[in-house]
């Protein structure tokens, strides 16, 4: 019996009320659904991702809404762009009160066969990237004393991954960097947290699942509440991480609709 499909999450206009949010991976999927999440929410933003046709698009939506927001587009493996995009946040409205970490890259094979370029490229967008993005975000959200980090982990952090040894391992350090950033700056009043998707209907994971048995309603099955979720779902976990609604919830990795079983070829 297929699960009921809940209705699209409803935004709370006051919540993120004048918050200053970066956003990476902002072109598409999950990242795409926050950024009009938070725009919806009262957030101002700027917005990262390696595709500028994508976040142009997510910026005309949002503006077409609006909302305000602008693209700062570029590569987060390159600590200098991940420094200037969030200088761009601050230099544009005085402050930075929320990044979300969210661009992600990952390349399928068993631990044997990955190669040293797939391995390095794999820990650059998804490891140094949170790393550099934390790090620039920190001076500024210390000095203001409040700062709400939010990282895209995955399950794939929590445990092993069928196929995907790489991307789970570089998650895993993620998850650890998240609780130990959360420790280290809680009395300066910054908040680290991270949320781990399950599967997710975007589009790269359902161009993955048309190569895995039984396919997306399938591997949906295997999540613990019986299906896929949706961006906008997880944009809805990522916002109330990001607001004061979680004022009291630093270093935890939420698990939304957390897989519970995975095909293995």
């Amino acid at each position: 019996m297929n699960a009921p499909q809940p209705q699209p999450p409803t935004p709370n206009p006051a919540r993120l009320h004048d918050k200053v949010a970066v956003i990476t991976g902002a072109g598409s999927g999950i990242g795409r659904a926050t950024a009009l999440r938070f725009a919806a929410e009262g957030a101002r933003l700027v917005l990262g991702d390696l595709r500028p046709e994508r976040t142009a698009q997510t910026v005309a939506e949002i503006h077409a809404a609006g909302g305000d927001a602008v693209a700062y587009d570029g590569d987060v493996a390159d600590d200098a762009y991940v420094r200037a995009l969030v200088a761009t946040a601050v230099d544009r409205h005085g402050r930075l009160d929320v990044l979300h970490n969210n661009a992600a890259y990952s390349i399928g094979g068993r631990v044997g066969d990955i190669t040293d370029d797939d391995w390095r490229r794999q820990q650059q967008v998804v490891l140094d990237s949170v790393f550099y993005g934390i790090r620039a975000a920190l001076p500024h959200m210390v000095a203001q004393r409040a700062g709400s980090i939010v990282t895209t982990a995955s399950g794939a952090g929590i445990g092993g991954e069928y196929g995907l040894g790489a991307y789970a391992a570089h998650k895993a350090a993620v998850i650890n960097l998240t609780q130990t950033v959360a420790m280290e700056y809680a009395e300066d009043g910054v908040r680290c947290n991270a949320v781990t998707p399950g599967p997710t209907a975007t589009e790269p994971m359902l161009a993955w699942l048309e190569t895995v048995p039984g396919g997306a309603e399938q591997f949906g099955r295997g999540a613990l509440l019986r299906r896929m979720s949706r961006p906008d779902e997880v944009a809805a976990v990522v916002a109330w991480l990001a607001s004061d609604d979680a004022a009291l919830v630093s270093g935890v990795v939420v698990q939304a609709n957390y897989r519970v079983s995975s095909p293995r070829p």
